[in-house]
């Protein structure tokens, strides 16, 4: 799928993706918004991105696969022994569609990235005073 950055929604972007790729993508933000309810949900860069203290994680799909979008470039290199035989780069796990979902790795990626921005948040307001 090509980058549509005229896309405004979650719902704008599930009515463009290929039919095959909807229930793994959903089931993904589904584990996402489980652990970060609080999330806003926004397109960036054409794709399904969570917000919290600023970009969190984000989502996609092919006709191939379905995308984590994990948003640093550090964070997976933690969890190399548990994504051994995955499909995965420095900041992105691909699962296919036939795959099941590491649920637990999921969420305890997300629950990082939190950790990260909040880090960052309050190093922000320490500058301002």
């Amino acid at each position: 799928m090509r980058m549509n950055t005229s896309l405004k929604s979650f719902s704008e972007y599930l009515q463009n993706i290929p039919d095959e790729s909807k229930p793994k993508l959903l089931e993904l933000m589904a584990i996402i918004k489980e652990v970060v309810p609080q999330a806003e949900e926004g397109i960036s860069y054409g794709i399904p991105t969570y917000k919290y203290l600023g970009g969190l994680v984000a989502v996609g799909a092919t006709k191939l696969h379905v995308a984590f979008y994990v948003m640093s470039n550090v964070v997976l290199s933690h969890f190399e022994s548990r994504l051994h035989g995955m499909d995965y780069t420095t900041g992105t796990i691909r699962f296919k569609f036939d795959a099941v979902l590491p649920k637990s790795l999921i969420q305890e990626i997300v629950k990082i990235r939190i950790e990260d921005n909040e880090y960052i948040d309050s190093q922000r307001k320490a500058k301002k005073k």
